[in-house]
């Protein structure tokens, strides 16, 4: 079983978007440990709000997945952390980093 954190920098309406959306739950039907970072415009899929692809990231959630949110992007974008989705782990650079250099992870692309 392998281990993946996969940034999201996409909004959450873009192709990108949902093309990192099928390969997390690939990776994670896969039995894969699998991690999302929310960046830039992909942290507007950590809030409350009714996505469409809200339905995909709950799958996502309830298989195991870890999702994290910058919050440096989320306060430069104008959200609190209040707002985020219960499931959604604000976090900042320090943390991003230790993820990425954590032993057995494979870091893909910022889509």
């Amino acid at each position: 079983m392998a281990a993946y954190l996969i940034l999201i920098s996409s909004a959450p309406d873009t192709k990108n978007f949902n093309r990192v959306f099928y390969t997390a739950g690939s990776l994670r039907e896969d039995k894969n440990d699998v991690s999302l970072f929310f960046i830039q415009d992909g942290v507007r899929a950590a809030i409350d709000s009714d996505w469409p692809t809200k339905r995909e990231l709950d799958k996502l959630i309830n298989s195991g997945v870890k999702c994290y949110a910058l919050d440096e992007d989320l306060r430069l974008r104008g959200f609190e952390k209040s707002i985020l989705l219960s499931e959604i782990i604000p976090a900042g650079y320090n943390e991003l980093v230790e993820l990425m250099a954590a032993e057995g992870v494979s870091t893909l692309g910022a889509f």
